[in-house]
């Protein structure tokens, strides 16, 4: 691992000035955790601080509400023990987005149709509908 180990991981994705800054905030957030303890007193209104039961009783009823998040277990060598084995971190998937939106657009096929009285017209199908004759989610 290391430094180089993390920053060429995250060059791909990030310019190397975001790397160096994600690399010595893991570094900094892995050295705090360490050396604290979890408080399972809460916090929440004096500090904004979760407890670990607070947020998996917040996590539980997010996913309850809205079905777009779930409960995630993770990396095993990265689990934290406070936090029960299959709810380690929150995900949301399948969320509309305006930019997503827009490439879809982008997508967009247009058919050549007539009509009964022989006028042509054009219909446009977008891949969402597509998906969603499949029987898929997007």
């Amino acid at each position: 691992g290391g430094w180089s180990s993390i920053c060429n991981k995250l060059l791909g994705k990030m310019s190397m000035f975001d790397a160096m800054k994600h690399a010595v905030h893991s570094v900094f957030k892995e050295t705090v955790e360490s050396v604290t303890s979890v408080s399972h007193v809460s916090q929440f209104r004096e500090k904004g601080v979760l407890t670990p039961e607070e947020f998996v009783a917040a996590g539980d009823m997010l996913v309850y509400k809205c079905p777009s998040w779930s409960w995630e277990a993770g990396d095993p060598s990265k689990a934290k023990d406070y936090l029960p084995k299959n709810k380690q971190y929150l995900i949301t998937r399948n969320v509309p987005c305006h930019q997503r939106v827009a490439a879809l657009g982008e997508s967009v096929r247009e058919i050549a149709m007539e009509d009964a009285e022989d006028e042509e017209w054009t219909y446009t199908q977008t891949l969402g509908a597509v998906w969603l004759e499949n029987g898929q989610d997007f």
